[in-house]
């Protein structure tokens, strides 16, 4: 999700390797048609401009690079005033005529129920911004109605034929810009899209992790026993014996607590590394207790106190699995457990009662 939540960030940047640059524009290349499929899509236009990505350079000349990450359909309007001024081939006219339009086409991003008229009516986009609620807008519609008036004295502009021109170029303006309101609409469908792909996704999760679990129980309650005749066979909840289906008593099922000191368990090697200070260490003992068959909880407690001060809820599938991948210790935070020893004593205490 963060990837979905940089969306709506500004002034963002990217450290990166040059080879890591090179590699993400081959990939891209590569993949161009399932991405992006439409001749004029974004992403398209800027690697038709890129061109063939580079190769790999050395281990020497792959240094990172801090990118700063904008798109170029989202560039800002600058201050034409104070850009063009610096030029000195314009007139005070052109910088006039041109700060005209870069106004109009702010107005209407800004107010984009405006673009759905057409043809463009400057005068009616003036008047609207100069009596809308908006602080911002009202100031710049005055002072377009006043610039356009100007435009008009200058005959630069004329009102018979609809200020044609100046009408022309903020169309176009506005066609290359792209509408806001359009923009937004887009991304919000493509990240509604998005949304629910991993809502779909996470419901199979969910499903998965239910079916499993089920599948997990059943394995429990149905492998006690040696394998005789008595042994439990049947769904979740269920077992048979000697053929006939019986519903278990779930009460009678969980065994526990055990008690077992600190001392103890650093004794039987149980306890690899404790935090526990040693003038405390005598006070602190272990609760274990099995809910379910293949279920344990342990509780770490302290002498006087009601309630544990850590509890671990731990499967003999999970412990199993640690013990496969090499694991040795298990983490409740204060000690360290030796997972082989814990492993035996679990099946010391619980399983032969069962």
């Amino acid at each position: 999700m963060d990837s979905y939540m940089a969306l709506s960030k500004k002034d963002l940047s990217l450290n990166i390797t040059l080879n890591e640059l090179y590699n993400t524009h081959s990939l891209l290349q590569q993949h161009l048609e399932a991405l992006a499929r439409n001749e004029k899509n974004h992403l398209r236009i800027l690697l038709d401009d890129l061109g063939p990505a580079p190769p790999q350079v050395s281990r020497k000349e792959n240094r990172a690079i801090e990118l700063a990450l904008f798109s170029r359909w989202e560039m800002p309007i600058q201050d034409l005033t104070t850009t063009l001024m610096a030029e000195n081939n314009l007139t005070q006219n052109d910088i006039l005529y041109m700060e005209s339009k870069s106004i109009f086409v702010q107005l209407i991003r800004s107010i984009p129920q405006l673009t759905e008229r057409r043809p463009i009516n400057l005068p009616v986009i003036a008047e609207r911004a100069a009596t809308a609620k908006d602080a911002t807008l009202v100031r710049k519609g005055i002072k377009v109605k006043e610039m356009l008036r100007e435009l008009e004295e200058l005959r630069l502009v004329d009102r018979r034929d609809g200020y044609k021109l100046l009408t022309e170029e903020v169309g176009a303006e506005l066609t290359h810009l792209g509408n806001m309101r359009e923009k937004v609409i887009s991304e919000t469908k493509s990240l509604e899209s998005v949304y629910k792909t991993i809502c779909d996704h996470n419901n199979y999760l969910r499903s998965q992790l239910e079916q499993y679990k089920a599948y997990l129980q059943n394995v429990r309650m149905t492998s006690g026993g040696g394998g005789g005749k008595n042994k439990p066979i049947g769904g979740v909840g269920v077992v048979s014996v000697d053929g006939k289906e019986k519903k278990v008593n779930k009460q009678a099922q969980a065994l526990g607590p055990f008690k077992f000191s600190h001392a103890q368990f650093e004794k039987d090697g149980i306890i690899v590394e404790t935090n526990v200070p040693e003038n405390r260490q005598s006070n602190i003992f272990f609760l274990i207790t099995s809910p379910s068959p293949g279920t344990y909880l342990i509780g770490l407690h302290y002498k006087g106190r009601e309630k544990a001060i850590l509890e671990m809820d731990l499967k003999i599938d999970d412990l199993l699995e640690k013990q496969k991948e090499n694991v040795q210790l298990l983490d409740l935070e204060y000690v360290q457990l030796n997972v082989p020893k814990i492993l035996a004593l679990l099946n010391k205490t619980f399983v032969r009662k069962r």
